[in-house]
């Protein structure tokens, strides 16, 4: 029988205790389950056999309390292995420490809940008991760094999000430079004038991050005294110099 079987995304996503042979058939023939992830190795490679016989894909994470198996968890695409290609039930040993860990990771990621709504309601299952408290403290400090996905690359759980250091062009940027730097950002206009702009590339050739070509063209251009690529703003009093002349536009001086 199967302890703490419970449902995090119906037709999608289950979870619970370990299985036995009996269980696996059930969860197959009851809930359609094709894949099994296992955190537990001992109990994984119980039912490995059975999983190939009922045609079931096991995926085995070994959670064993070191850092190289919870680095080796938060490397999985958390959104291929168990969202996609389901039903999907995943379970540790005793389904309340680990699989807690999995469950609340992908809620907090997929389904918007908040860390510690998360974390209260693990513990709701048991969570926790039982196990040295610097192992529950790790598990929960991994679940409270979790933010919700924005861009549907499931690649980590952690966030990659980085943060903006000002660079006194604030006032001359909009909202999705200030978000981010990445250089993934598609093109975008700048503010205040929009109509003014055309269209340039997101990061400004000014920045220590940009293509290479640009800087050798920046030096170029200063060793040459040709225009400037980029005006600068004047607390408000108006634009001074022209740029970026590639692609085709520019500012226009007053």
């Amino acid at each position: 029988m199967i302890i703490r079987f419970r449902t995090i995304i119906p037709n999608v996503l289950y979870r619970g205790s370990a299985p036995s042979l009996e269980d696996v058939k059930s969860l197959k023939e009851e809930l359609g389950i094709n894949k099994i992830v296992s955190l537990d190795k001992h109990s994984g490679e119980r039912i490995n056999r059975v999983c190939q016989l009922l045609g079931i894909k096991h995926i085995k994470i070994y959670i064993d309390g070191t850092k190289k198996s919870l680095l080796h968890l938060l490397s999985q695409n958390f959104k291929e292995v168990f969202l996609e290609n389901g039903p999907t039930f995943i379970h540790c040993l005793e389904g309340k420490d680990r699989t807690g860990l999995v469950s609340a990771l992908i809620e907090c990621k997929f389904l918007g809940k908040f860390p510690e709504k998360a974390i209260q309601e693990a513990k709701l299952l048991g969570f926790g008991i039982g196990v040295p408290n610097k192992v529950v403290h790790l598990y929960e400090k991994l679940i409270k760094t979790c933010k919700p996905n924005k861009d549907q690359n499931n690649a980590d759980i952690v966030s990659n999000e980085r943060t903006y250091i000002g660079d006194n062009r604030d006032g001359a940027l909009d909202e999705g430079h200030r978000g981010s730097f990445a250089p993934y950002l598609e093109h975008t206009r700048q503010n205040p004038i929009d109509s003014v702009y055309q269209y340039i590339d997101d990061q400004s050739p000014t920045r220590e991050n940009y293509h290479s070509t640009w800087k050798e063209k920046i030096i170029e251009d200063q060793e040459t005294n040709t225009t400037p690529l980029v005006g600068i703003y004047d607390n408000g009093a108006g634009i001074h110099g022209v740029g970026p002349v590639e692609p085709v536009g520019g500012f226009i001086s007053d």
